[in-house]
């Protein structure tokens, strides 16, 4: 997962050296706008992938419990008594 937030990263880097080079800005304003630029992209892919595993694993902590604890769920059939 990391090598593909990484490689990501340096697509938005590549895109960015491209569109500040064509503004004609200087060599080293274009790097390092376009290194600012990826810093952005991993972080923000970083953050989203955190924030989207956590939700991920607390629906399975739910889902494994239950709302109501060990209620049956709803539309089961009622369980008869046996003798």
């Amino acid at each position: 997962m990391n090598k593909i937030i990484f490689q990501i990263g340096m697509l938005g880097f590549c895109v960015a050296a491209v569109v500040f080079g064509s503004q004609g800005l200087t060599l080293m304003e274009t790097v390092a706008r376009s290194f600012i630029v990826f810093i952005i992209v991993v972080c923000a892919l970083a953050l989203m992938l955190f924030a989207s595993s956590m939700i991920v694993s607390h629906d399975r902590e739910e889902g494994e419990e239950g709302p109501g604890g060990s209620a049956p769920p709803e539309g089961a059939a009622p369980r008869r008594a046996t003798k």
